[in-house]
This record gives structure tokens, sequence and C-alpha cells, in this order.
């Protein structure tokens, strides 16, 4: 173990840090996470002029309460470097159906380009499945790698959303 700046970290074998992905809790990520999400928005959000960043803490927080919330971090040296928060449910249509429907999904650019954000989707979708779930449902925008690598997960298209500001 190397002692940092910011406190210890675990190395692997090339003694780089390693990522861990842990299951965490809204009071877990609480004011650690803005910048992130921040970088979220800008890089991805459309339609900024109505849709402004400002997440509903207490919405989130009750939805959490209620035990259908969860939340993945993915951490170096005790920094959030990506996350995927999740919404559990049984489906309105289909009640017998319990799902996973993925809120947030970020990974940092700088730490993009490996196998992180398949490591924290895996970790994700094993949690709902713990929990009952039988379907993972992921929104991802066209045209990004998200979109391009779901395929490959033998993930299909469910749905399409469009929008339009009126």
């Amino acid at each position: 173990m190397t002692v940092t700046a910011s406190g210890a970290c675990t190395l692997d074998e090339n003694r780089t840090p390693t990522i861990d992905i842990r299951l965490c809790t809204l009071a877990d990520i609480d004011g650690k996470t803005d910048s992130l999400f921040q970088e979220h928005y800008e890089e991805i959000a459309r339609n900024k002029q109505v849709m402004k960043l400002k997440p509903n803490w207490p919405q989130y927080y009750a939805v959490e309460e209620a035990g259908a919330l969860f939340l993945h971090v993915a951490t170096q040296d005790d920094e959030i470097i990506g996350y995927s928060i999740n919404f559990v449910a049984h489906h309105f249509h289909y009640a017998d159906l319990k799902h996973c429907q993925n809120d947030v999904l970020f990974i940092k650019k700088e730490f993009r380009g490996g196998r992180l954000g398949l490591r924290l989707m895996k970790a994700t979708e094993k949690h709902a499945k713990s929990l009952g779930c039988k379907l993972m449902l992921w929104h991802c925008k066209p045209n990004t790698p998200l979109n391009e690598i779901m395929p490959r997960l033998n993930y299909g298209v469910q749905d399409i959303i469009y929008s339009k500001e009126i």
C-alpha cells in the first residue's frame, strides 16, 4: 500500500491505483458528486434551455427510503470517478414484472476506454437481479459509446423516446 497526500490507496500488480466499485447510499455521496453531475450534464444533456441541472434530492431520498433506488460508485483513492443510479419497481403494465431502470450512468472522461463502464454496468445488473428484477433497462443517447455497446451486451431496443420543447 502506498500512502498519498489524499490518504491510502490500493495498488494492483503494476503499482497502479485500483478502481473499486461499491454499492452505497445517497448519504454516502452527498456533496461528493456535484462536479461529476455537472460534467455529465455538460457532456450529454440536450435542451439545456429548458432542462436545467437541479437534482430533486428530497425526491431521490424518498425513493431510496422506499427501497426503490440503489446506486453504485466507482472510486479511486476515495474519489468518486463514476456512478450508476437506478430505480427498482414493478412495471405499471406488467404488474408481476419487477424491473430496474437506470437513471444515470457516468464515468469521468479520463477513466474511459477500459472496462470500467462495463464493470459498473455488470455490478448494477447483478444487484438488480439479487433484488428480484427480471428486466434491466438502460437509456442512452444516440451516437454515444454506450449506444454502440448495448447490442454487444445482448440488449435490444425496448422503446425509443423523442423529445421536443413546447
